[in-house]
């Protein structure tokens, strides 16, 4: 899903670029030639005069929507924070940082701050083993013994309505270790990891910036 953010992202941005291209360098000069009417040998002058200024005000009329989309089309070309103009963006060390950003949505840039709250980072990083600890604990004690004791009974069993009071009995029994499991991995991976990578990348260094060629 990161990788098609990025993909479809910079693909709308490399179109808009080219339409902003197209406003300034267009491939067909007479679409935007102004309509010039030649006067005859009887028309007088105040209507000559008259005409000019017409159509000097038709063209700057026209000439307003071309330069407001113009500036939507420039605007849409630079980062929320407008430090970072396309592209200016397609760089390796954009791209790994967008891969390890806990993101899946696509911003040239993001918001940093000026240094890394490693108290924060060592906090999260021992919840991360802390909840594996817990995970291996609730596995071994309340979830394998609860699934051999089934597997054996079943084993022993050939009536099929016992077979389904064991099924009954055994998920029972594991609902609510599963639970306490569903809500720890998604604690993990959603506020531990997740808060852990959001610290690392909080503040990028200076690195050499490679070009990518796409």
């Amino acid at each position: 899903m990161k990788l098609h953010s990025y993909a479809f992202y910079s693909g709308h941005l490399s179109e808009t670029r080219r339409r902003l291209l197209d406003l300034d360098i267009p491939e067909n000069a007479s679409n935007n030639a102004a309509v010039i009417r030649y006067p005859s040998t009887n028309m007088p002058l105040h209507q000559m005069l008259a005409d000019e200024d017409t159509a000097a005000t038709n063209q700057s009329v026209k000439a307003q929507p071309l330069d407001q989309l113009r500036e939507d089309l420039a605007f849409e070309l630079t980062s929320p924070l407008g430090h970072v103009t396309y592209p200016q963006n397609r760089t390796f060390v954009n791209y790994v940082d967008f891969i390890f950003c806990p993101t899946l949505c696509y911003e040239m840039e993001y918001p940093r701050n000026d240094n890394i709250d490693w108290l924060e980072l060592v906090y999260k990083t021992m919840a991360v083993f802390g909840c594996i600890c817990l995970l291996t604990i609730i596995s071994e004690e309340f979830i394998m013994p609860v699934l051999d004791e089934a597997a054996i009974n079943l084993q022993n069993t050939q009536d099929c309505v016992e077979e389904a009071f064991i099924l009954a009995e055994t998920i029972s029994r594991l609902l609510f270790p599963f639970i306490i499991t569903f809500l720890l991995v998604f604690l993990v991976i959603f506020e531990y990891i997740t808060g852990a990578f959001a610290e690392l990348t909080s503040r990028w260094f200076t690195l050499g910036v490679m070009r990518l060629d796409c």
